[in-house]
């Protein structure tokens, strides 16, 4: 798989190439401009349904029947957008990522300091969270691989980058430990995503994805943060919502 600047690069050509297409039909044919709004409304609209309905139920025992039925259009409109249930799994994960990439970067650029975009990250994912069903990412890893897949490498490559980056202004800005290796901890931290992603590590234990996700937060900064980023740490607001 190619890496993901590879993969922006290719979106943008495309954005560029689709913008063009709707600049000239704008010219010549300026009644299909609405038209084509329109299909992507439908299609935004299909991919926030389908995204609902995977989340609560899980992506295997959700049918095209049912997510057509459950939005209130037919399944013709469905297959007009998606070739089948695999290709619309793909594309919700490819939104997914798209968007807590987004995400991160609006954070990092609103934030005071490296401990408290750790907590706004956190916090901004815990709506999410509460609707996750347990069986989701186990679906997604059994049933389509090739979407787990994108996923994983989201995972290693852009969140890595994140904690790794967040580490280093961390250790300048005296809220983490000088002396702690940036890479190893980063890869630590990708450790705990992965058993937070396998429910079978706590399932049976009664924790929800939301409450493991808070704690592996906590765990990971009290292990890192110097007295002034536990100082910043406990004092936060953030910190308490994480506790609820």
């Amino acid at each position: 798989m190619g890496s993901f600047s590879e993969t922006y690069e290719t979106m943008e050509t495309f954005e560029i190439l689709k913008v063009s297409i709707v600049f000239i039909v704008s010219i010549f044919e300026p009644n299909k401009i609405s038209l084509l709004s329109m299909s992507e409304e439908v299609k935004l609209k299909i991919l926030k349904g389908a995204e609902g309905l995977f989340l609560k139920y899980g992506f295997k025992s959700i049918t095209m029947d049912d997510i057509a039925r459950e939005l209130g259009i037919s399944k013709k409109t469905l297959y007009q957008f998606f070739e089948d249930k695999t290709s619309l799994v793909d594309q919700a994960i490819v939104r997914h990522i798209l968007q807590e990439e987004s995400c991160c970067r609006e954070i990092c650029q609103h934030v005071n300091n490296p401990v408290e975009f750790m907590l706004l990250i956190t916090d901004s994912f815990g709506d999410i969270k509460k609707q996750i069903n347990q069986s989701i990412l186990f679906d997604l890893k059994k049933y389509f691989k090739s979407s787990w897949d994108k996923l994983n490498y989201f995972r290693i490559d852009f969140i890595f980058n994140q904690v790794l980056d967040n580490l280093k202004q961390g250790k300048s800005e005296g809220y983490y430990h000088a002396d702690i290796d940036e890479s190893l901890t980063a890869r630590f931290y990708i450790h705990l995503v992965d058993f937070m992603m396998n429910p079978d590590n706590y399932s049976s234990a009664n924790y929800d994805f939301k409450t493991v996700h808070d704690e592996m937060m906590r765990y990971h900064l009290r292990s890192i943060c110097t007295e002034k980023g536990l100082k910043f740490l406990n004092s936060s607001k953030l910190n308490q919502n994480t506790k609820k």
